[in-house]
């Protein structure tokens, strides 16, 4: 059983995409302090990036593999903007917006620092995706 959608196995069937150590995913949640959905952390042990979709403008990054992955993006932000824990970033900063993902109620969403952040930080923002599993069907829905 996975909690994966099906077009992935497809999509990213290239030995490049493998993660090669799963521990490196463990390791990278606790130094965050988060624990998100069954869906990311599933995606993340087996899948390596970072992933490019076809209809979103955002680069996906990987967790904790290279220098801009999950994990620093989310440290930087934490610090320059103040986001809790429950926070991962999940892009870099692209069309003056970046993709945050809420660990605890598995919601994706597109945060722009003109409004987009405080309205994130005070829990108005509408999220884009209710779920890691629905962002993860868009982003990769056009291969």
């Amino acid at each position: 059983m996975t909690n994966l959608p099906d077009e992935l196995h497809t999509v990213l069937k290239e030995d490049i995409y493998k993660r090669e150590n799963e521990a490196d995913v463990y390791s990278a949640l606790a130094r965050l302090n988060v624990t998100p959905s069954p869906t990311f952390v599933e995606f993340y042990k087996k899948y390596s990036g970072s992933f490019w979709g076809n209809s979103l403008p955002y680069e996906l990054l990987d967790l904790c593999e290279d220098i801009n992955n999950i994990e620093s993006y989310t440290e930087i932000c934490r610090k320059e903007h103040c986001f809790p824990d429950i926070f991962l970033v999940l892009s870099e900063l692209s069309v003056g917006a970046l993709l945050v993902l809420d660990s605890v109620t598995d919601k994706v969403y597109e945060v722009d620092f003109e409004g987009g952040d405080e309205s994130l930080l005070n829990g108005n923002l509408k999220a884009r995706w209710l779920s890691f599993y629905e962002f993860l069907k868009d982003y990769f829905a056009d291969f």
